[in-house]
């Protein structure tokens, strides 16, 4: 036990230490060809906006262009001289009064006087993830960068899928997915850590269902790289989607033992991301004059505050964002296909999905005023919810009887 628990402090110290120095490095890095490159990417968001859609006009297809021009601006007015404090504070530009995001960043690329804010509650990996990438080219060949790469991600997700779970639960959760609108998200700096992350830890689940230790160490790692890469978009993906992986291979260990792995899964991504985060405050604070404590605490506080709506307004907003009408046609052939050729072998595995299934509405619940306020891309961890009841759906089918029906 006390071996175990040494590992993972000694991989949390691993973890922080290579966050701090991967931050401070690459803000190091000499800024006047980052700043042209940023120069010419401000162009093209000033011309699209902070919230510009993709293929249609409706909320499930909105990009955030504004949390990309805050990343921007982050790497534009990061000091190759102040690295730590640079790394610690995350500084960012306001604009003129009444700009937006993309404008107060066209403003100061291009030498107006322009305000200032420290953003330190955060890691901000995303912003020192596309740092070298903008020493050699600008935003947009960055998103199909981001585009290509999670693409060949997901494809190995479903060839992995595939190998190991068959055609139709990789169609499942690939549905899953689509019902989300993710193709959404590979185009977008504020969203792509979140699903790259999902697909790396579901590749993983693949490959280290079958050791505990490993699958549990996932976990714990998982949860600190969430806390680093992302800013509170959709991070419950990065725990659920692997789980579902997970429950769907380890079918030969006893009910007990496995809802344990999962709980256990769930504490340590938790605990793992709400240390990490702290981790950063104190940082923060240690190496600035900046309270960062009583800015986060009055940020926590604005976001528990719910007397403005009720929590089961967050739940209701992100959920209409799904198409209901797709999801409950094919949950309804599956339901027909359950009744005819009922398999009660996989009930115990069914439970498990269950529990996983919950877990955004309890995010939602808890999480209520920033996922009420950014329903248009937290809905997408729904996603969990939609791949684990087909999965259960899935289960419940005899399929060898179905075969039999349409071989006769």
């Amino acid at each position: 036990m006390k071996k175990e628990l040494l590992k993972y402090v000694v991989v949390f110290i691993t973890l922080i230490t290579l966050f701090v120095g991967y931050a401070v490095l690459v803000s190091l890095l000499p800024t006047e060809k980052i700043k042209k490159h940023i120069e010419t990417s401000a162009n093209e968001l000033l011309d699209d906006g902070d919230y510009p859609n993709a293929i249609m006009r409706k909320s499930q297809y909105q990009m955030d262009n504004f949390t990309d021009g805050l990343i921007l601006s982050i790497n534009y007015t990061i000091d190759n001289k102040k690295p730590f404090n640079s790394a610690m504070l995350c500084t960012w530009s306001t604009g003129k009064a009444g700009s937006n995001m993309t404008e107060s960043l066209w403003q100061q690329s291009h030498d107006e006087d322009v305000g200032f804010v420290n953003y330190p509650r955060y890691w901000h990996g995303n912003s020192f993830l596309i740092r070298p990438f903008l020493l050699f080219t600008n935003y947009e060949t960055i998103r199909w960068i981001m585009y290509a790469l999670s693409s060949i991600l997901m494809l190995i997700l479903g060839i992995k899928l595939f190998q190991k779970l068959g055609m139709l639960k990789t169609i499942a959760f690939a549905t899953g997915l689509i019902c989300v609108n993710i193709f959404v998200t590979q185009f977008s700096i504020q969203f792509f850590p979140v699903v790259v992350m999902s697909v790396i830890a579901s590749i993983l689940m693949c490959k280290y269902y079958d050791n505990r230790k490993k699958v549990l160490l996932t976990a714990f790692i998982l949860g600190c790289c969430t806390a680093y890469f992302d800013l509170f978009t959709t991070p419950l993906l990065i725990c659920g989607l692997p789980l579902i992986v997970y429950i769907s291979l380890k079918t030969d260990e006893p009910f007990i033992r496995r809802l344990k792995t999962v709980l256990l899964f769930s504490c340590l991504w938790a605990f793992a991301y709400a240390l990490c985060w702290m981790t950063k405050l104190t940082l923060a604070t240690l190496l600035s004059d900046m309270n960062v404590f009583a800015n986060a605490f009055d940020q926590f506080v604005g976001w528990s505050d719910t007397q403005k709506i009720a929590r089961i307004d967050a739940i209701t907003r992100t959920f209409g964002m799904l198409p209901i009408f797709f999801i409950c046609l094919a949950l309804s052939v599956l339901f027909l296909l359950t009744i005819f050729f009922f398999n009660k072998k996989e009930i115990k595995t069914n439970i498990l999905l269950f529990i996983v299934a919950l877990y955004p509405f309890v995010w939602f619940f808890l999480a209520a005023l920033p996922s009420y306020w950014h329903w248009w891309f937290s809905y997408r961890a729904y996603a969990i919810s939609i791949i684990a009841l087909f999965f259960i759906f899935i289960n419940f089918i005899s399929w060898d009887k179905v075969e039999k029906l349409i071989t006769k």
